[in-house]
This record gives C-alpha cells, structure tokens and sequence, in this order.
C-alpha cells in the first residue's frame, strides 16, 4: 500500500506541474487510466483526460493561478486535501464572462489510489460563493468556507 508521504508528493505534484504549471502531461503521469473525476465539470469524462479537461478550463478561465494545499489527511489507500487557488479571473468561468477580479477559491477534494497512481476523485468546490462574488463585481459575498477566507475562523 501507498504510503501517506508517497500520497501527498502525488497529489502536491498534480496540483503542481498539472493546475499550476498548466503541464497536461502530469494526468498521464499520475492518474490510472480508468481514473474518475467525480464532482468536475463533466463527470461523464474518465482517464486522464478528465483532468486535461480541468487543467484546460481552470487555465483558460483564470491567469497567475496557484492552488496551495492547506490540509492533507490519509487513511490506507484514500487522501483528502483542503486547497485554495489564486487567480485573476480574465477568461470566462462557469457563465460568467471574464471580470479582472483577482480571486480565492477554496475546495476539498478526496482521492483514491490504486498504487502509486490516483484511480477516483471526489470534490466539493465552493464554485457558489465565486460565482456570486464574481457577479458582483467583487464584493464579499460572506464566508468563502466555514472556516472563513484561508479557513480562519470567523469574526
């Protein structure tokens, strides 16, 4: 079985080379070939080539992305991740046309491996609190997660 350590370099090097870097090449290294993205943008996408597809629109929807990873829990062969992304929205994203806003979003994603390879994911994104917070020309729209912008605790 995969070790938590071997769990969190995979997972770092995703979000690294692949949303990060934009490299698409990181789904065909990391990811099983049947792997399933659960929760995307298109869950009837399967292979590598769900992921390519995140990459693809993450980066074309937003400029100077980065995704940190704030938390990493394992449990034999499933991790989970809280993460949040930085980014200037200047292409369009989920409807919403490119606004300039420079954005936090926030995400907690679990994962499934099979070896050294991740084979499911499951996320829950919080695409709700953006969408307002871009409609509005970017005026807070409340707590981004529970624990507050950064996961820090509310005022």
């Amino acid at each position: 079985m995969i070790s938590a350590e071997k769990q969190r370099e995979v997972i770092e090097r995703i979000y690294s080379e692949g949303l990060n870097d934009g490299d698409l090449t990181a789904a065909d290294r990391y990811l099983t070939p049947d792997f399933r993205n659960n929760g995307s943008h298109d869950d009837s996408m399967s292979g590598p080539e769900a992921f390519k597809h995140t990459i693809k629109i993450q980066r074309s929807a937003f400029s100077d992305i980065k995704y940190e990873i704030l938390d990493f829990m394992s449990d034999g062969d499933k991790a989970a991740i809280r993460w949040v992304m930085h980014g200037r929205h200047t292409g369009p994203f989920i409807g919403i046309p490119a606004t300039g806003l420079q954005v936090e979003h926030h995400g907690m994603i679990f994962f499934r491996f099979e070896g050294e390879k991740v084979a499911e994911r499951w996320g829950i994104v919080d695409n709700f609190s953006l969408q307002r917070f871009l409609k509005s020309g970017g005026k807070p729209a409340g707590p981004l997660t529970p624990g507050g912008p950064g996961g820090k605790p509310a005022a």
